[in-house]
């Protein structure tokens, strides 16, 4: 059995997603179970359909609201990248 394709993370947000389940996970890790499923459930959604969300405010990318979560994506090489996450709570600090 093959893995499924999976979009790629950006370092930032790689390291930005681990810290999320890491906080989650030390206050509820049933939480921190679900809301992992949620993004890679997001990112091979991604991969199989990279143009799916609204356009971001930056040209070149796109948004998708998962749950709490908003991420913003961008086309590289042909592949769908998640370059920024944030929860929906927070300020929209990103450029893209």
């Amino acid at each position: 059995m093959t893995s499924p394709r999976l979009a790629r993370m950006s370092p930032a947000a790689q390291t930005w997603y681990l810290a999320e389940i890491a906080y989650i996970s030390e206050r509820n890790p049933d939480a921190a179970a679900k809301i992992s499923k949620m993004i890679r459930a997001a990112r091979q959604t991604l991969a199989d359909y990279p143009n799916i969300g609204p356009q971001g405010r930056a040209p070149g990318t796109r948004r998708m609201v998962i749950g709490p979560y908003v991420l913003t994506v961008r086309l590289r090489r042909g592949e769908s990248e998640i370059i920024h996450i944030r929860h929906g709570r927070q300020a929209d600090r990103s450029k893209d």
